[in-house]
């Protein structure tokens, strides 16, 4: 047990020879992984160590000395036991808190004192030998003695990568102090990767000097480097669990499960990304985003990430035009309301697409224990090609009018296929699709159009006395083009000279 004097015991850290973490992890940790806490009350001489491995002198300039010392509040120590339990959610630490005497002070001690420089919002010491070890300052000049303490503020990130440091990680960038230490590659070294990190940047590399809501756990590579350190907290969320978000809160956090069959849900109306992948982010609700003074930057960033070695299986869209992303495990992907898309990174000969009671099945012909189930979901896009499964919906519209419009052998003719989906998907009607098929083979008049559609239906030409009653139709204004367009679409002969039965079970293939 640390006293005022003297530390609690520390063990040397191993390279891991991963740069992700190599560059997050200083020398030492504390040995013990059961590590105390304590909030100081008092600067008296009995409480802090002065000799010149701790704070020094009383009469010097260290920091229980300066006049600015204060407690934290109830309301802060609340909330920093708050972002303690985010690192013991992750890593196999059992925080506990003591009260503190002349003889016994907690391994992590948290308190108010003064810096000048207003940009300084705290500082805390890494663990070590010296009394100072794990301390944690809060500086009474900056915005951590004015704002709240409140999950996804700058004041509560702070918190968060204090402790990092409290708890043996560092900065992931060059430290002239340690010219040796690997550092993070520019495209990692940011703050949605690391609450280390001192860098606002969405993916694209544009920086601000926050985010318009802070992250409020570690982040995927924090939670790596920390079970390094001390082990993964293998109790955390290990049953079957639902991660549930709307569009009420707004979210940036990384997912830890340590086990059961677990599901990703969003029950909101905003379009967004859902992957299921671990190390990877979605964009789920309320997009958060780099700011620069207030003013948001760029593109948004990705605000739910799952951390490595974590298996979600599971993922539930709102209402939006959502995209899905699956893992290698098996995965029920359920689009919801909306234009919803399947991404998959491998090529569309890969994988078996198999019509079940509403929806697919997806297997890898590689892995066939690698079977997705997909509900509710429209489009699948492959790395080589795209395929739209709602041939009850926009799919099945443009095939049968491209059958009707430009002859059977045209619903292969992806390029064609895609024209038509994105025009349904942007909202046309199915008559205002129809009429934008007969506008795109230049033709206007009646008698030609009625021709047009007579031949793709039945192969031959029509008729005088055939083709009359339309033609006539269509003088006369009794039906529109399109939907007489329409009417032919949906005949029978249509559907068969199309095999729209068997587009049912492969979609229909278009370029994107």
């Amino acid at each position: 047990m640390p006293t005022p004097f003297v530390s609690s015991s520390i063990t040397r850290t191993l390279p891991a020879h991963d740069n992700s973490i190599d560059s997050l992890i200083g020398s030492l940790r504390w040995a013990n992984t059961t590590i105390s806490y304590s909030f100081p009350f008092s600067n008296s001489i009995s409480y802090w160590s002065s000799l010149s491995n701790g704070y020094g002198s009383q009469s010097g300039d260290g920091e229980p000395w300066r006049s600015a010392f204060t407690p934290l509040t109830n309301a802060d120590q609340i909330t920093f036991m708050q972002a303690l339990q985010q690192w013991a959610n992750v890593a196999n630490i059992n925080f506990v808190q003591i009260t503190e005497t002349p003889g016994s002070v907690g391994d992590i001690r948290a308190a108010y004192t003064s810096d000048p420089d207003e940009s300084t919002l705290a500082w805390s010491y890494l663990p070590n030998s010296s009394p100072l070890a794990g301390d944690v300052w809060i500086n009474t000049n900056s915005l951590l003695n004015s704002q709240e303490w409140n999950p996804g503020n700058i004041s509560f990130e702070t918190l968060l990568h204090e402790l990092g440091h409290a708890l043996g990680l560092t900065h992931p960038f060059a430290d002239s102090d340690m010219p040796s230490k690997p550092v993070l590659p520019a495209n990692l070294d940011s703050t949605i990767h690391t609450v280390m990190s001192y860098t606002y940047a969405n993916l694209q590399g544009q920086t601000g000097n926050e985010f318009s809501f802070h992250p409020t756990t570690p982040m995927v590579l924090d939670i790596a480097a920390m079970q390094y350190l001390y082990g993964a907290n293998t109790h955390y969320h290990a049953g079957d669990d639902t991660y549930a978000f709307n569009d009420v809160n707004t979210y940036h956090e990384t997912l830890w499960d340590a086990g059961g069959t677990d599901t990703i849900r969003y029950d909101g109306s905003m379009s967004g990304l859902i992957d299921l992948n671990p190390g990877d982010g979605s964009f789920i609700g309320q997009q958060v985003y780099v700011q620069s003074n207030g003013v948001n930057v760029g593109d948004p960033v990705p605000n739910v990430w799952i951390a490595n070695n974590v298996t979600i299986e599971n993922a539930f869209a709102g209402q939006g035009n959502d995209i899905l992303i699956g893992n290698s495990s098996r995965n029920n992907l359920d689009g919801g309301a909306g234009i919803d898309t399947v991404q998959v990174d491998s090529p569309r000969g890969q994988f078996t697409l198999s019509p079940i009671l509403g929806g697919y099945t997806l297997t890898d012909n590689a892995n066939p224990s690698n079977q997705d189930t997909l509900t509710s979901v429209e489009r699948i896009k492959f790395a080589d090609t795209h395929v739209a499964l709602d041939l009850d919906g926009h799919a099945g519209e443009v095939a049968k009018l491209l059958g009707a419009v430009f002859g059977a052998a045209a619903v292969v003719n992806q390029d064609y296929a895609g024209i038509g989906l994105a025009k349904a998907d942007e909202g046309l009607s199915y008559e205002q699709l129809a009429t934008f098929a007969i506008d795109a083979t230049k033709l206007t008049s009646h008698d030609a159009i009625v021709s047009l559609l007579w031949q793709n239906l039945f192969g031959s030409a029509p008729t005088s006395s055939e083709k009359s009653p339309y033609v006539k139709m269509l003088d006369s204004g009794e039906i529109s083009t399109g939907a007489l367009t329409a009417l032919a679409a949906d005949t029978g002969i249509n559907a068969e000279n199309i095999h729209l039965t068997g587009l049912a079970q492969t979609g229909l293939a278009y370029a994107g």
